[in-house]
């Protein structure tokens, strides 16, 4: 996308955190929001959170200072960026657990934080420089889901290219990933040819498709960057089955000459490929997941090194140091592995996880966005309010080139959570995933 483009993609506003600016701020997200494609309702509530989160930020955290307001589209998301500076950050309301009275006016703002949490689609919050802060909210767009008229089969004839589909041919191809098998790990975005087609146009991932001489698609891969260094794929699709071998080897090698010109190490394959295909690839670990019908079943991850793993710093907490150590010598990765211990400094008050939650998966991704020192009250309330909403598959993912993730390891293990694969260069290093054990008591 041009760089023209890029600028008409940003509204930037700088504001004092000061309760009479508040109206600007909301009128600025809410215009921004539909000028970007939102609807009516996914707008009113991005200009909803945004009042709630500036409103805190102009009595509690930063009153009377700077805050820079960023709105970016996405294409098929809103993002808003809050940036300011502040020593210490005290906003554990913004936990999807947050247990939240309103006895008295005092308890109000944590209550908006709340409400805010819950009207948005994403969370996150990053420490930059110099104590600034970026506090980063999305809603997503709404599309129609797909066609309920189905395509008729794929008839492939001939030869077979790989080429990079124009807008429908990324909605046929979506259309057809689902007229497959169901598949409970399937991406939810897969339901949402629209979504696809908008995320492709954004750079959010790229798609390449198997078509022969008359353009018919006998399958496709989607693969998008986790971090600068590992490609996720999704597939390869197959939709001629007489010819699986072929077509999902055509697709990942066209895949990897793409990423091949990038700066990425690896890619990893976290929902399932072809059995044709995975002897070229090493397995991560499987998974147990349990089914909304109470059956389980396990799906293997598999990752492969596109070149030499260059060796990183990663954090642990002693429990999990010879742990650690077997895995990056079972994945052949040069790790050097540094012990964190407390010692008794002074932590933040109140801690924050993002969760993202699938629930025709029953399945909920926590991470931790902010350290605190209620880390084992906040991991258990969490377990708690998604033990209610019946969510069955519940994974922390750890950053091990943070350092003070490290802590959570005694924490997670203590509240019945095992440490159960490794996705290399994942985050700033390697992502350690946890999963929460439903047997243990």
């Amino acid at each position: 996308m041009s760089q023209k483009h890029e600028h008409d993609r940003i509204v930037s506003l700088q504001l004092t955190a000061r309760m009479p600016f508040l109206p600007v701020a909301t009128h600025c997200v809410e215009t921004a929001a539909k000028a970007f494609g939102l609807g009516r309702d996914e707008s009113l509530k991005l200009s909803l959170a945004t009042e709630e989160i500036f409103s805190y930020l102009s009595s509690n955290v930063c009153r009377g200072e700077s805050v820079d307001i960023r709105c970016v589209n996405g294409l098929s998301y809103v993002r808003v960026e809050f940036r300011f500076s502040v020593s210490a950050l005290d906003m554990g309301a913004l936990n999807i657990a947050a247990s939240v009275t309103c006895d008295n006016d005092d308890d109000m703002p944590e209550m908006g934080l709340a409400i805010a949490s819950r009207t948005i689609d994403r969370l996150n919050i990053m420490a930059e420089r110099q104590n600034r802060v970026c506090l980063a909210i999305e809603k997503d767009k709404d599309y129609p889901s797909v066609p309920e008229t189905p395509l008729p089969p794929a008839v492939v004839k001939g030869l077979l290219t790989a080429e990079t589909p124009d807008t429908e041919g990324v909605k046929i191809y979506v259309t057809r990933v689902n007229q497959g098998p169901p598949d409970p790990l399937r991406p939810p975005f897969f339901q949402y040819p629209g979504k696809v087609a908008d995320m492709v146009a954004a750079g959010d991932c790229q798609i390449v498709t198997a078509v022969d001489a008359r353009g018919e698609c006998a399958g496709g891969v989607l693969f998008r960057f986790r971090t600068a260094r590992i490609v996720e794929v999704f597939g390869p699709h197959v939709f001629c089955p007489a010819r699986e071998g072929e077509i999902a080897d055509m697709l990942l090698t066209a895949c990897i000459a793409r990423i091949a010109r990038t700066k990425a190490i690896g890619i990893v394959n976290l929902t399932g490929m072809p059995l044709s295909v995975r002897g070229q690839y090493e397995l991560l670990g499987s998974l147990k997941y349990s089914g909304d019908d109470g059956k389980s079943f396990v799906r293997s991850w598999y990752y492969r090194l596109l070149h030499e793993d260059p060796g990183y710093l990663v954090f642990t907490d002693a429990i999990l140091k010879e742990y650690l150590e077997g895995e990056f010598k079972r994945l052949f990765l040069a790790r050097e592995i540094r012990d964190v211990h407390d010692q008794g400094e002074i932590k933040e008050v109140a801690s924050i996880f993002s969760t993202e939650m699938l629930r025709e998966g029953s399945t909920a991704v926590l991470s931790p966005l902010w350290p605190g020192a209620d880390l084992d009250d906040n991991v258990k309330r969490h377990l708690r309010f998604l033990k209610d909403e019946a969510i069955n598959n519940i994974f922390f993912n750890l950053d091990l080139g943070i350092y003070w993730h490290a802590s959570l390891m005694r924490v997670l293990i203590d509240n019945n959570c095992r440490p159960a694969l490794i996705i290399p260069f994942g985050a700033q290093a390697d992502m350690l995933i946890f999963q929460y054990d439903r047997t243990e008591p």
